[in-house]
Parts: structure tokens; C-alpha cells; sequence
């Protein structure tokens, strides 16, 4: 009796007649159609949000594409119409993925993963530091809760401490030029905050300012001026050979072009003179991004650019110095969520009874509040 031969055995369709190898590829090709169809139709919203003229310019484009496929079809005696109208509509179907999708995966990664900021509540026994993360941009709701959280802390008895390098004509441009921000922060952040459609959260501080004039005394500016910045920069310069060839290093992979300013400024003003449609894509890419950027990783993961030494450890450093200081025994910190395990160390080196009495996350950003979950029952 004759038995099966070992390709047969790994191939079950080895043995299948022709007909049923050609019904399963024409099986498969459905399936392969129908789903590039549904992918396509997901693009299209997008497409048409961000110009009218992107979905006929894709197809037109795909059509000519596909003529080679027309001529490939002729010479092999077969009709030229049918094979080219297939591949123009894959070709323009897949285009439209390839445009559509990070948009949507950038929309995704901000609904699932979004950043969080901590609020973490700091005690030796004796003493009270709630240390709240800040974002220079973030949403409404975050602010309003920051705010209450400090006014809340006021009324307890406590003082604010801000973080803020200090001015000083003599060295903020030298600052500016190192960290790439220019010489209007402000207005940058007012700007990214418009296109991601978050809020600037100087807009927020307001009912903390009128308290501040009326009591100056429980709002410290705790942060250290960029002169102090610069002088330690050179002291580090002089007396740190590390430092020196990583600020070395440093210069030299800024040589290197990148995506800078002038793309930034250009997404921003394409941003302002669209539609709504366009603003709100806009604003998922830039929410996105701001996610990536954002996104927790250890410290072993997070490259440490040489400059921390100045802006994060000296600034800890100083900071701590000034909170031991303080006679106050109740402290609200609103600072960047960077500086708080340099400045949780650097207390439990002074004191081990330091500890973390509790944790409380709060999302900072999220689509604007007209696109997400708000229904208008008006005609």
C-alpha cells in the first residue's frame, strides 16, 4: 500500500486537487481585500481632516502608480483594466494606512498610557513635605486640582515652595542657549499648550497669586537663579574631567541637524490657520508625542544628558539645603517629578527617618474637554 511522502505530510494542501488550492487563494485574497477596505475606510476621517484634497490626490497617484501592473497584464494577453484597478485601490488603500495610522496610534497611546504626575506626601515624624509633580502644559482638570490641593494646604498652615530658576540678565541667555527653549519660555509654552489643546499653567495660578499679596511670607520662589546655574556650570568645567568630555560630547551630537525650531514653528502655524478638523489632529499628534516624551522609564533607561548635573543634582541640592532650613514643619512643593528622588535621597542622608507616608497619581494629559465625553443635547 503506497504511503504518504514526508512533503505531503508537512504540506496538507500538497495532495489538494487544484481547485481547492485556487478556491483558498482566492479564500485569502478576500480576507486580504475586505481587511485593507476596513483600514482604508479608518483612514479616511483622518485624511480628510487633515486637507479635503489628500484622499483624490492619493488615488490619483496610486492610479498612475499602477500602471506598470496594466502593462505587466497586457504583454501576458490578459485584460489591462481589472489587474490595474486592483492594485491603484490597494496602493491607495495602503498609503491611506500608512498616513493614518500613527495619527491613531498617537491618539491610542494617549488614552491608555497617559502621563501621570505624583503627588507624594514626605514625613520624618515631625516634619510634612507633599513634593505635587508639575507640568509646565497639562489639562484643565489637572490644575484645578493642583490648585485646591495648595490653597487646601495654605489653610492647613503650610508654605509653597515654586520651582522657577530665577532671572538674571547677566547669565539667562547663556541658559536659554543650553537648554534650546530660546528667549521667550513663556510664550513657547503658551504656544505648545495651544497646539496640544492643553492649558499653559501660569493661567491657573491666579487665586494663588492674590493669597501670595496678601501673604508673601507662605510663598517661597525656592528655585536658584540661572547665574547660580552658570557659576556652577564653570566650577564643574574646572574641577570635573567627567563633566568636561561629556559637555564635550554633548556639543558635538548638537552639530548634528535635527528636526529644531523652524519644523516646530512651521506644525505650530499650520496648526493656527487650519480648520477645526485639522487643529484637532494637530493636537493628537502633539499630545502624543508629548506622551512618548513623557513616558516613565527607569533610571537606568533614561539617558541622562551630562547637563543634569547643573539643572536637576545642583538644584536638589540647594533645595534640600533650603528645606532643612526651614522652621516650618508643614511644606507644599510644586515641582518638576525629576527632582524627587534626587531630593528623597538627599533627605534621608540628613535624616533616615524620612519616608513616604502616601502616593496619589494624577493624569495631566488628555484630549480637550469638547472632545472627550462631553454630550450637547442643544439643537
Amino acid at each position: 500500500m503506497h504511503s504518504p511522502s514526508m512533503s505531503q505530510i508537512a504540506s496538507p494542501s500538497a495532495g489538494s486537487p487544484p481547485w481547492a488550492r485556487g478556491r483558498l487563494r482566492v479564500q485569502l485574497g478576500a480576507v486580504l481585500a475586505f481587511s485593507v477596505a476596513l483600514l482604508a475606510l479608518a483612514a479616511l476621517p483622518v485624511l480628510w481632516a487633515i486637507a479635503p484634497w489628500l484622499p483624490p490626490a492619493l488615488l490619483a497617484s496610486a492610479a498612475v502608480l499602477a500602471l506598470p501592473v496594466a502593462w505587466w497584464a497586457r504583454q501576458r494577453a490578459r485584460a489591462a483594466v481589472w489587474p490595474w484597478a486592483k492594485c491603484a485601490l490597494a496602493l491607495y488603500g495602503l498609503a491611506g494606512v500608512l498616513i493614518a495610522a500613527p495619527i491613531y496610534y498617537l491618539g491610542l497611546v494617549t488614552a491608555l498610557k497617559p502621563p501621570i504626575q505624583p503627588q507624594v506626601v514626605l514625613t520624618n515624624g515631625s516634619r510634612t513635605l507633599t513634593f505635587q509633580g508639575m507640568m509646565h502644559v497639562g489639562t484643565d482638570a489637572f490644575y484645578r486640582s493642583v490648585v485646591y490641593d495648595a490653597g487646601k494646604a495654605l489653610m492647613e498652615g503650610a508654605v509653597i515652595y515654586y520651582e522657577g530658576v530665577l532671572p538674571d540678565p547677566r547669565a539667562d541667555a547663556w541658559l536659554s542657549e543650553y537648554l534650546g527653549t530660546g528667549a521667550d519660555l513663556a510664550r513657547a509654552y503658551e504656544q505648545l499648550a495651544s497646539t496640544c489643546g492643553l492649558v499653559f499653567q501660569a493661567s491657573y495660578f491666579a487665586p494663588l497669586e492674590i493669597d501670595k499679596q496678601l501673604h508673601p511670607e507662605r510663598h517661597v520662589a525656592a528655585d536658584v537663579s540661572s547665574l547660580a546655574l552658570q557659576r556652577e556650570f564653570d566650577r564643574l568645567l574646572a574641577t570635573d574631567m567627567t563633566f568636561l568630555e561629556a559637555m564635550q560630547d554633548r556639543e558635538a551630537s548638537r552639530s548634528v541637524p535635527a528636526i529644531g525650531n523652524q519644523q516646530l514653528a512651521a506644525f505650530v502655524a499650520w496648526q493656527r490657520r487650519g480648520n477645526e478638523r485639522q487643529q484637532a489632529i494637530a493636537g493628537t499628534v502633539c499630545r502624543g508625542m508629548l506622551t512618548l516624551l513623557l513616558r516613565p522609564r527607569s533610571a537606568k533607561a533614561r539617558p541622562r544628558d551630562p547637563f543634569d548635573a547643573v539643572t536637576i543634582d545642583y538644584r536638589n541640592r540647594q533645595l534640600v539645603q533650603r528645606l532643612l532650613a526651614d522652621p516650618h514643619d508643614k511644606i507644599f512643593l510644586t515641582y518638576g517629578s525629576a527632582h524627587l528622588p534626587g531630593v528623597y535621597a538627599l533627605l534621608k542622608q540628613d535624616d533616615a527617618r524620612w519616608r513616604v507616608e502616601s502616593v496619589k497619581w494624577m493624569r495631566s494629559v488628555a484630549p480637550p474637554e469638547h472632545l472627550n465625553g462631553k454630550l450637547d443635547l442643544e439643537p
